[in-house]
Formats: C-alpha cells, sequence, structure tokens
C-alpha cells in the first residue's frame, strides 16, 4: 500500500513540477522490491527548472546522461543496499529566498575565525595581567592589557593570513565541484575531492614547518622597523619611552607556533567545508562552527582567565576548537564522497571501478595535477594580493606607535568579522554561477533543444539579485560596525586613550565596509567566469596603488584606513565593468 502512495506522490510531485524525494522511513518500506522508478514517475527538472535531483538519504542513483545529454531510464534508480546521505546540489537561476538562505549559513559559518579571533582579544585584553609577560613587568607600569593585545596583533595576522592564503585550494573547489554538480559527472565529484584533500595536507604540513622555522622572522617584520614602543609620563611629568618590542615579539610568536600545529587539519577542513557547501549540505558546517564558537569561548576560560596563560591560553583555546570543527567537517565529507562511490559502483559502465575505489586522500596525476594549478593558480596570487594589501596596513599602522597598532588590531578584528558576509555574497556567486555558465556553453554547442533559453538575461538577473543584497547587507554593515566601535571599546580594554582612537577611525571602518559587499559579489561573478588573468591582473594594480597611498600619502594613523577605503573603491570599477560585459554576452 505504501509503495502505491509513493508513487501517486511522486507522480503528483511531478505534475507540479515540485522538488520530491523518499525519506528514510517510508523508503525502507519499499525497498525490499527491486523496482525500478520509470523516467515517467521522477521527471529529470533540473534540465529546465533548475532543480537537481534529490538524493538524501535512500538516494535515487544519477549517472552521466548520455550522448544526447538526456537521462536514461537507468540514471534514476532506488538504491536498496545502503542508507547513506548525499547532499542536494543546486543548478540553476535560484530565487531570492535561497540566495538569502545560503548566503546567511555561509555567513554563520565563515563568521567563526574572526569570531574566534573577537573572543581571544576580548579574554586577553581582560585578564592579561595574569600573563608571565605582565608579572616581568610589575616593577614598572601596569601595560599587560596594551602589550597583550599588540601581540595578537602580528600573531592573528600571521595566522589568519596564512590560513587565507590556504583559502584558494576552496575557491578551485568550488569551482570544479560546480561544473561537475552541473555536468552531473560523478566520476569528477570524487576525483575533485580526493586530489583537493591531498594538497590541503600537503599545505598545511607546510605551513606547520614554515610558522616555526620562519615565525620569529615574519613577525619581527609585521611589527616593523620601529617594534613597539610607547611612550607614557613619569612621576615627574616627564615622558619616557618603553621599548616592549621582545616581549610583544615573544608572546605572538608563541600564539603563532600554538595555532600552527593544527594547520593540517584545518586546510583540509576548510576544503571540506567548501565542499559541502557547493554540494548543497549547510547543516554539518554550520554545526562545526557552533562547536568551534563553544569549545574557544570555554577555552578561552580555562586558560585565560583561570590559569592565566594568556596569548597561549587564546591559542590552546582556539586550537582545540579548529580541531574539533574540522574534524566534524572532514569526517562527514568522507561519508558523502562514499555515497557518491557506492552510486557510481552500481553504474553500467566498467570504467567507473577504479574512480570509485580512489581513496578519500590520494595525490593527482600529472594532467589533474596541471588542471588544478591552472585554476588554483591565479587565485592563489589574488589572494597573496589581499594578504599583502592587510599586511601592509599593519605594518604602517604599527610605525604610530603601539596604542595605534593595538587599535588597528582591534579593528581589524571586527572588520573581518563584518567582511564575512560580503564572502558569503561572493561564495554564493561562484556556487550558483558556474551552472549557468554550462548551460549556456551546450545551448552554444548543441542548440537549445539540448537546454532550455539560458541566455545572458538568467545571469544578469542573478547578478543584480546579488547586488541588491549586497547594498543591503553593506549598509547594516556600516551601521553596525561603527556603532560598536564607538561605543564598546572598553569591552576589549581598559586603556582611555585606545578607547578614544577607536571611536576617533571607526567612521572609516564603516564606509569600507559598507562598499566591501558588492566589491565582493563582483570578484565572486569573475572567479565563477573563471576570468583569472584578468583578477591577477586588478589585485596587481590595486596593490600598488595602495603601497602608494600608505608611503606617500599617510602621515598619520587614520590615514591608513584612507587607504583601505580607496582600495575597495578601486576594486568596484575593475571589476564592475567586466562583471556587466561578461554577463550580458551570455
Amino acid at each position: 500500500m505504501k509503495a502505491v502512495i509513493l508513487l501517486v506522490s511522486a507522480l503528483a510531485a511531478d505534475a507540479f513540477s515540485l522538488p520530491y524525494c523518499l525519506n528514510s522511513h517510508d523508503a525502507k518500506a519499499v525497498l525490499s522490491f527491486p523496482w525500478k522508478v520509470p523516467t515517467s514517475c521522477v521527471k529529470p527538472r533540473f534540465y529546465n527548472s533548475g532543480k537537481f535531483p534529490t538524493t538524501l538519504r535512500s538516494p535515487l542513483r544519477l549517472a552521466s546522461p548520455n550522448k544526447d545529454n538526456q537521462p536514461r531510464d537507468s540514471d534514476y534508480r532506488i538504491d536498496n543496499s545502503q542508507n547513506l546521505r548525499q547532499p542536494t546540489p543546486f543548478v540553476g537561476l535560484p530565487p531570492y529566498s535561497r540566495i538569502i538562505i545560503f548566503v546567511a549559513t555561509t555567513v554563520l559559518i565563515w563568521i567563526s575565525e574572526p569570531l574566534l579571533s573577537l573572543v581571544d582579544s576580548a579574554a586577553v585584553g581582560r585578564y592579561a595581567r595574569k600573563d608571565a609577560v605582565s608579572k616581568s613587568m610589575a616593577n614598572g607600569p601596569n601595560l599587560s592589557s596594551v602589550v597583550q593585545l599588540a601581540a595578537l596583533g602580528p600573531a592573528t595576522m600571521l595566522c589568519d593570513s596564512s590560513m587565507y592564503l590556504t583559502f584558494f585550494i576552496a575557491m578551485a573547489t568550488t569551482n570544479k565541484l560546480a561544473n561537475s554538480f552541473a555536468k552531473y559527472d560523478l566520476e569528477e565529484q570524487i576525483t575533485t575531492v580526493s586530489h583537493v584533500m591531498a594538497i590541503s595536507l600537503t599545505v598545511g604540513i607546510i605551513l606547520f614547518l614554515g610558522i616555526n622555522f620562519l615565525g620569529e622572522g615574519l613577525l619581527s617584520s609585521i611589527l616593523g622597523p620601529v617594534g613597539a614602543t610607547i611612550t607614557i609620563q613619569t612621576a615627574r611629568g616627564g615622558a619616557e619611552t618603553i621599548d616592549l618590542t621582545r616581549q610583544v615579539l615573544n608572546a605572538a610568536l608563541g600564539y603563532a607556533r600554538i595555532r600552527s600545529a593544527v594547520y593540517p587539519l584545518s586546510v583540509m577542513g576548510l576544503t571540506s567545508q567548501a565542499a559541502l557547501l557547493c554540494a548543497g549540505d549547510t547543516k554539518t558546517p554550520t554545526l562545526a562552527v557552533l562547536v568551534a564558537s563553544l569549545t574557544n569561548i570555554i577555552g578561552d576560560y580555562f586558560f585565560v582567565a583561570k590559569l592565566g596563560f594568556g596569548v597561549r591560553g587564546a591559542a590552546l583555546a582556539t586550537s582545540l576548537a579548529s580541531m574539533m570543527s574540522n574534524g566534524i567537517l572532514v569526517s562527514n565529507l568522507w561519508r558523502a564522497v562514499q555515497g557518491w562511490k557506492h552510486n557510481l559502483e552500481n553504474s553500467s559502465n566498467d570504467k567507473h571501478t577504479s574512480v570509485s575505489r580512489l581513496p578519500f586522500v590520494s595525490f593527482p596525476d600529472r594532467k589533474s595535477f596541471v588542471s588544478l594549478v591552472q585554476l588554483a593558480g591565479p587565485m592563489f596570487f589574488v589572494l597573496v594580493g589581499k594578504v599583502m594589501g592587510y599586511s601592509a596596513m599593519t605594518m604602517r599602522a604599527g610605525t604610530f606607535g603601539l596604542v595605534s597598532l593595538a587599535c588597528h588590531n582591534i579593528l581589524m578584528r571586527l572588520f573581518f568579522f563584518f567582511a564575512t558576509m560580503g564572502d558569503g555574497l561572493s561564495h554564493a556567486a561562484q556556487t550558483f554561477m558556474p551552472g549557468l555558465l554550462y548551460q549556456k556553453s551546450l545551448v552554444e554547442k548543441e542548440g537549445a533543444a539540448v537546454a532550455q533559453a539560458n541566455d545572458g538575461k538568467k545571469a544578469r538577473t542573478l547578478l543584480k539579485r546579488l547586488l541588491v543584497l549586497s547594498a543591503s547587507v553593506g549598509a547594516s554593515n556600516s551601521v553596525l560596525s561603527r556603532f560598536i566601535a564607538s561605543n564598546f571599546g572598553v569591552a576589549v580594554t581598559t586603556d582611555s586613550s585606545l578607547v578614544s582612537l577607536m571611536s576617533e577611525v571607526s567612521p572609516f571602518m564603516g564606509l569600507a565596509l559598507l562598499i566591501h559587499p558588492i566589491t565582493m559579489t563582483l570578484e565572486g561573478s569573475i572567479i565563477a567566469g573563471r576570468n583569472l588573468t584578468y583578477l591577477v591582473g586588478t589585485y596587481m594594480a590595486s596593490f600598488l596603488i595602495l603601497l602608494a597611498q600608505l608611503n606617500l600619502v599617510c602621515t598619520q594613523f587614520i590615514g591608513v584606513w584612507h587607504a583601505l577605503l580607496l582600495f575597495q573603491m578601486i576594486r568596484i570599477l575593475q571589476f564592475g565593468s567586466l562583471v556587466w560585459k561578461q554577463t550580458s554576452s551570455l
């Protein structure tokens, strides 16, 4: 009886063009029958409405389309051998609601790193007097809050920048998987994940070794030639300059080395997160970020507030949180890949056997490696340009004294916290745009009979929707960030001069955040279209202009944030013209 009900439900879902899937409970009642669902029952709607066939839990097996690009009867078969959970990718023009849900979930996920950095800054700033560095200064003024926050500046800059540089692997993963989902190519999905996981592991090990052996020199470069000095008033009313460079450097190096110990797993987790998001699984990354946040808060309370480990305690808490969250991401991606392999093994094509036996972590052959390098290489240089730009800002801020450096650290943490919303919009463009581009290529090669009219209007519509959301997000980011920096500085430090400087600079941080989401949306559209050479060239030009602004025009600390605002405006002009032409030519 249940089998009849399910068949009627499938036909009804097909008649109204609604997504349909068997849930795990109902599927178990009918999986004992070795039957096939004909294509007349489960219509392949993704060829005309953008909905990928649902494959959650007891999945419908999906094979590659035939030479006519039409699904075969055997492409949709209920698999009764396992109950494997798989994510559901989306191909087509997403409505506003789907974009908002995707971006909101992605922001919640990506907010983890800047949120953990803010928690570290608050914990260290409030409880720094329990740190060993403060005890060594017992006979002098109590500058522990400023010293520890200043140490977090170069330390988190080094750690976050090094991890940020590895994001080129995640970007390449998103691009390749989005195209493979558009083509419904299980082989490419499996091989892509296997190869990028091996590359992620290798890059993580390289970062760990690099920070442990070269970290002191890198941190010294970030601090700049002036180092960490502060001028205080003496009891007689005079001024005295204290050099705290060694204390700040030692604390920063200890933080960076502890954080780097989990980098191999962290890079694999970042890549796993990108793959899961692209495949439509937002629940697992959301769970991971919640676990990371809770673990980090508890760890900061225990290691920093109770044990008094200072910045090293903050690093221990963040590393423990990273291990927990990234372990969840990697394990769930492994389960998703096992489901893909199981579906592929049931294919009638014998050549799938070698791919289905591919390990979860395997190094690519020469051809696959070259393909990845051609895609990931330009993205790496783009990320290098961003990191160099933000590092140049930090180095310039350090030349204006210790208080300016500490202020810059707090404002940058706040900036990156809100910037995740722009990154989420960029990721939405990278996830949804490739499917439209692939469908357009089918129209050009095989005619409108292959795919229905997917001309430039759909890509332009997607771009407009993303830009509308970007403008709204930018406005809210600007208001909220400025309000927090102007009114809640005492939450992260007790130094009055530091609180006053944060309030003075906050308007320019707000303006930079106003246009950041638009910039990132345009950048994500360029990456989706694989116009990577143009992207690299524009970043080179923008970085040179930023350096000129910092070295020739910037005469006080507030000028550093003037330069960041100019950096954002230049990129909007560079990206906007290309993206508008790109979408209109589809």
